[in-house]
């Protein structure tokens, strides 16, 4: 069998807010590497038609053009790269040899709804975007629940704003993304209460929602329209909000 293993990075920028009350993060530059793995069974989408081709006729493209396109992985609301987009780089791409395979377009949009998501927490259950309406969300999504980033502070924000709403008689459903597998979210998250269910092995919502700054939250209303957005440092931006 054919296969093609497609290298796919995230710049991840982190910056340290040393007016904030909040916990102190420091500032990290760098790059997630990670491999997904192309063969004869991969749904592949040629951007420039809008149509899927095979594998073949993928490779034999790449082949007769080097150096002209980019295959970027498309993520599905389980977080999975189920399908392949077939870009044309741009000319600037092609001169300069610099590729941009995320930016910030396309993250979701205050007041927009946000696309669907299926996840399953440490805690076994299945949390399913469409399923939880009439309930706030909070989506935080993380690298690695390890320090500098995930420490006690980092989490105090979270397990506070959700207490204060629970006794509101509010709920709001908390949900951690981690590139952590099951048994390191058992290992790095603490007995106490970090404010959200961790999500194993869920880094491709990162990469879905075109995340490109952690720890970052985005707070989903009812209706399952994006009521709010922020990084840590700027997490009041979410605190403060009056829910109902």
């Amino acid at each position: 069998m054919n296969f093609r293993f497609i290298g796919f990075f995230l710049i991840i920028l982190c910056v340290k807010n040393s007016q904030s009350s909040l916990a102190q993060v420091l500032r990290s530059k760098g790059k997630m590497n990670q491999q997904f793995v192309m063969n004869d069974e991969s749904v592949i989408v040629n951007q420039a038609t809008g149509k899927r081709i095979s594998y073949g006729a993928y490779d034999d493209l790449l082949k007769k053009n080097p150096g002209r396109y980019r295959t970027q992985p498309v993520f599905d609301k389980y977080g999975k790269a189920s399908s392949f987009a077939l870009i044309p780089k741009t000319k600037s791409e092609i001169e300069t040899g610099i590729t941009l395979t995320i930016d910030e377009e396309g993250m979701p949009e205050i007041g927009r709804p946000l696309p669907p998501f299926v996840m399953t927490g440490l805690d076994g259950k299945t949390y399913d975007s469409e399923k939880l309406r009439g309930k706030y969300i909070l989506l935080g999504f993380w690298v690695k629940y390890e320090k500098p980033m995930y420490t006690w502070e980092s989490t105090k924000i979270i397990s506070s704003f959700i207490a204060e709403n629970e006794e509101k008689g509010i709920e709001v459903v908390s949900l951690g993304t981690t590139i952590n597998t099951d048994e390191e979210c058992r290992k790095f998250i603490p007995k106490r209460n970090c404010g959200f269910v961790p999500v194993p092995d869920s880094y491709g919502f990162n990469h879905r929602y075109k995340i490109t700054e952690t720890p970052f939250f985005i707070l989903v209303d009812k209706k399952g329209i994006v009521r709010a957005m922020a990084p840590h440092t700027e997490f009041d931006k979410i605190r403060d909000l009056s829910l109902r």
